[in-house]
């Protein structure tokens, strides 16, 4: 996205006064207003739940039985995310120092360790075991949400491969901020539009993102802004998504990331006030028709994202 050449004060006053006089209609974009020696508390949640799917067999006489079998594991880190803002430049773009303070044992469990596939849970306590217990991160934030890092977090290791969309996801939707559309705000108006990578490992990679600007019910001066992106594509290697079964995964998988990101914010000054965020990975390959079943089987494994943000007083 390219920062249109409009000053941030002209559309946050007109914010302001189209709000006042009771219409959220006033075709302008919601950019970020950022005031020095601020601060910004929130409470974030992270769930990452890995799925696999299989089936066993069992053949008597001429008849095949076929049971499903799925096994899945999930983890959940709390924190505590505090932004300040050290310093606004001319063009509205923020110095930001955040800190991270996990809440309680990093990675609880959600589910009973005795219903949780032990390969699966190996897998996400590799994740788990690199979530500090605290770190401050410095970026700066221009008033259209996009960050620029000076060094990416440590503790984004999903193992995801090529292309690693969930852990470059990941990384911005923890952030208590948002990336504003291109796309004048008005309660009801949307945008969609398709494309296709560019890349040797999404050649043949087609996806859609669909942009709307929705009512925030029971909140004073503020909307939602709901975004969905989905991208669909062959894999030429093994993927690295955990799985239960140590067996090689034959290539020409089929993979899609899909993305949900409902966020809403103070129309005062372009703030996020609450959001609700999930990403997922899902792998899956067909093999060969087993006789005596109607349609061939179907082996899949998924990773999941979920993030609530909530700010605090």
């Amino acid at each position: 996205m390219i920062f249109p050449a409009r000053a941030w004060r002209t559309c946050f006053a007109l914010s302001v006064l189209a709000a006042a006089s009771g219409t959220l209609a006033q075709q302008k974009p919601v950019l970020r207003h950022f005031v020095t020696g601020t601060e910004e508390r929130y409470q974030v949640t992270l769930n990452v739940k890995a799925e696999s799917h299989s089936v066993s067999t069992e053949t008597v006489a001429t008849q095949t039985y076929v049971t499903p079998a799925v096994n899945a594991a999930e983890v959940t880190i709390r924190w505590r995310a505090v932004r300040r803002i050290h310093s606004v430049l001319d063009d509205g773009t923020a110095k930001i120092e955040e800190t991270v303070t996990t809440v309680g044992r990093p990675c609880e469990d959600s589910q009973a360790k005795a219903r949780q596939d032990s390969s699966l849970r190996t897998s996400l306590n590799e994740f788990c075991a690199h979530w500090p217990a605290e770190q401050t991160i410095g970026y700066s934030e221009n008033p259209r949400g996009l960050l620029l890092e000076s060094a990416p977090p440590s503790f984004v290791h999903l193992g995801e491969s090529v292309p690693p969309l969930l852990t470059l996801w990941l990384r911005r939707a923890v952030r208590p901020s948002v990336i504003e559309p291109q796309l004048d705000f008005a309660v009801g108006a949307n945008a969609q539009h398709s494309f296709r990578p560019s890349g040797e490992s999404l050649k043949d990679a087609h996806g859609s993102e669909t942009t709307e600007w929705l009512d925030a019910p029971g909140e004073t001066l503020a909307a939602m802004l709901h975004v969905l992106q989905q991208l669909s594509w062959t894999s030429p290697a093994p993927a690295q998504i955990p799985s239960a079964t140590a067996e090689p995964i034959p290539p020409n998988l089929s993979v899609v990331f899909f993305a949900d990101s409902l966020t809403t914010l103070s129309l005062l000054d372009g703030s996020v006030l609450r959001a609700s965020r999930t990403a997922s990975r899902a792998t899956s390959r067909a093999v060969d028709p087993v006789p005596g079943l109607p349609a061939a089987l179907d082996f899949s494994s998924k990773l999941m994202l979920s993030i609530t943000i909530e700010r605090l007083p």
